[in-house]
C-alpha cells in the first residue's frame, strides 16, 4: 500500500466574505488560531497581491498531531486567484500539493481544502499500510481544529463540516480536482 494520502475537508460558514478570505489567506498567522499548529513562520514572503499571499511565498509549519507526532513542512504558494483559491506545494515531512478554494454566495462560503501528500518520514512510510486509518483519523482531527479556529478568527459561524479521505485504488485518488 502507498504512503500517499488524498484528503478533502469542507467547511460551510456564514460570515463576512472579505474577513473569511483575509483569515484564510493569511497563512503566516494560522498559528495564532489553529491550536495544532505549534509554529508558523515566513521563510520567504513575496509582496502581497490584493490582500492575498503572493506566488513564491514560503511558510514553515510545525504541526502536532492528535496522536503525538510532529510534522515539519514548508508550504510554497504556487498559485493564487484572489478571493477564490490558493494552490500550494509542500515539502519536508509531507511532500505534495494542496489547494484551498472559497466558493462564496452572499454571506455564505464553502471552504474546501484538498491535499495530495506523501509521507517522507521513514517510520511513517513503513507503517502507513497498517496505520492508515489512524493517520486519516488524525488528519480529520487536525482539520476539525482548523475549522474551529478559522471560524473563531474570522467571526464566521460554522454551519457544517465534511472530511473525506480517498483511498489508493479509488477512481479519483491522487487527481487534484478543479
Amino acid at each position: 500500500m502507498s504512503a500517499r494520502y488524498h484528503f478533502v475537508s469542507m467547511f460551510r460558514v456564514v460570515g463576512d466574505p472579505e474577513r473569511v478570505w483575509q483569515v484564510l489567506s493569511d497563512v503566516e498567522d494560522w498559528g495564532l488560531w489553529w491550536g495544532c499548529l505549534e509554529r508558523s513562520e515566513a521563510v520567504s514572503a513575496a509582496p502581497e497581491h490584493r490582500g492575498s499571499p503572493a506566488v513564491g511565498s514560503e511558510y514553515r509549519h510545525t504541526l502536532r498531531s492528535p496522536l503525538g507526532y510532529r510534522l515539519r513542512y514548508v508550504i510554497r504558494i504556487a498559485g493564487i486567484e484572489p478571493q477564490r483559491s490558493v494552490d500550494a506545494e509542500a515539502s519536508g515531512d509531507l511532500v505534495g500539493r494542496g489547494r484551498a478554494v472559497a466558493e462564496v454566495a452572499g454571506d455564505e462560503a464553502t471552504i474546501r481544502f484538498l491535499w495530495l501528500v506523501e509521507l517522507s518520514k521513514p517510520w511513517m512510510r513503513w507503517l502507513s499500510p497498517i496505520v492508515r486509518p489512524a493517520f486519516t483519523w488524525a488528519h480529520r482531527r487536525l482539520m476539525a481544529d482548523f475549522g474551529a479556529g478559522f471560524t473563531a478568527a474570522s467571526g464566521a459561524r460554522l454551519v457544517s463540516t465534511e472530511h473525506v479521505a480517498l483511498r489508493p485504488g479509488d477512481a479519483s485518488f491522487w487527481v487534484m480536482p478543479e
